[in-house]
């Protein structure tokens, strides 16, 4: 039997992914890195609705509302912190 957390870490993060991308409109190279920052943003943001007592939005043990909150914040980070990058110009 699996822990509930194994299996709503994947979906939770799939899903915001998917959320992002489809807002942001853009498919890229970035993609890999903001689906370990959605699956990490899920797993901060379920610990941080545990530690405050967030109940909004709740299944089983996991922090439905506040994980995804978590997800698309660390998401955002990322996505700022590519675009602080350098840039490439091709003539």
């Amino acid at each position: 039997m699996l822990p509930p957390w194994l299996l709503w870490v994947p979906i939770l993060a799939l899903i915001n992914l998917l959320v992002f991308v489809s807002i942001r409109g853009r498919w890229g190279r970035i993609m890999l890195v903001l689906a370990v920052a959605a699956a990490i943003g899920v797993v901060i943001g379920d610990a941080v609705g545990a530690a405050t007592g967030l109940e909004v939005l709740r299944i089983g043990d996991m922090h439905v509302l506040a994980a995804s909150v978590g997800a698309q914040i660390l998401m955002i980070a990322v996505s700022l912190l590519a675009a602080l990058g350098p840039i490439r110009v091709q003539d």
